[in-house]
């Protein structure tokens, strides 16, 4: 098959699978959506669209790693741009966000295989919809708040104990909800922020492709959050195979099909004793895991795994 990947061209993870997919056979046209912004040319003529001398459509599967964000990433302190500098470069952000969504999403309802399909998955990367559909799934949650209103997260922190908090959107790190910050909640009102009944045990990284689960283990970390460790940012993690009851591999796939997530990188705490399943608790379900380290560092064939997905899609069409 010809396999087109929306990544960066210094994507580690776009790199990877690149080299895998060649070397399987397959042809490969590498399409970074982002090179837009250094001026990449793009086209559309209402039935096929081009992108780096490339036609897209001529790709018989896809797999998705980055595509322009709708927002300018904000910049470091030092700069010094005007209002004016930053009105241009939001809007021109917006318009290579605009022209990139609509080509994914062309071409998903064309029926190309994608993993993942942006349609299928982005409204559940907002958060409070993915809490609301995994609770009607029934998967075992942390009690969870959603609130701009400081003393109704003050109350649940009385009546819940121990939580932690953390943005919907990402862009900081999860922290204990301590006195510090509850002398701080005014300035919730600004925007809501997830309040979240704080679960003890290790971090279990579950990946799930199609209907299978491919990988699961444990992440070794003495941080709220393991990706805030050192260990993790410096590449030096340690993962460690971690079986899974029957019951919560079945709620995994569930979860993945439930979010429309072909690849879904799953985060479970395992809490022991007699809470959530079978001692699990489901944190949140991720549409765009990065799993390298981890197919490196235990040889999970997870990028095989993509790709033999997409190769009976191809076949099935």
């Amino acid at each position: 098959m010809r396999l087109g990947i929306f990544g960066r061209l210094d994507d580690p993870l776009s790199n990877h699978t690149d080299a895998r997919a060649r070397d399987r056979g397959h042809e490969v046209v590498r399409l970074p959506l982002s090179a837009m912004l250094d001026g990449t040319p793009a086209a559309f003529d209402g039935s096929e669209w081009l992108f780096a001398g490339n036609e897209v459509d001529v790709c018989d599967a896809f797999v998705l790693r980055q595509y322009p964000a709708a927002h300018a990433l904000l910049a470091p302190s030092r700069a010094t741009h005007t209002a004016a500098d930053w009105f241009r470069l939001g809007m021109q952000q917006q318009e290579r966000s605009a022209f990139a969504q609509a080509l994914l999403l062309d071409l998903e309802q064309r029926g190309k295989p994608m993993v993942n399909r942006l349609g299928a998955t982005q409204p559940y990367d907002h958060k409070p919809l993915q809490l609301a559909v995994l609770r009607r799934l029934g998967a075992p949650l942390p009690r969870t708040l959603i609130t701009n209103f400081p003393q109704a997260a003050r109350l649940f922190a009385v009546e819940v104990g121990p939580c932690i908090c953390k943005p919907l959107a990402g862009g900081a790190e999860t922290r204990v909800v301590d006195d510090e910050l509850l002398a701080r909640l005014d300035a919730l009102r600004a925007a809501p922020v997830i309040f979240q009944e704080r679960i003890d045990g290790p971090d279990v990284r579950v990946t799930v492709v199609g209907e299978r689960v491919v990988s699961s283990v444990a992440i070794e970390s003495s941080t709220l959050d393991y990706r805030s460790g050192a260990a993790y940012q410096s590449g030096g993690a340690r993962y460690l195979p971690h079986a899974l009851p029957a019951a919560v591999l079945e709620l995994c796939v569930r979860v993945a099909a439930a979010l429309g997530q072909t690849l879904s990188g799953i985060d479970l705490k395992h809490a022991g004793g007699t809470q959530g399943l079978h001692g699990y608790v489901l944190l949140e379900a991720n549409s765009a895991p990065v799993y390298l380290d981890i197919e490196h560092k235990t040889g999970a064939g997870i990028t095989d795994a993509i790709l033999q997905w997409l190769e009976r899609a191809v076949a099935q069409r």
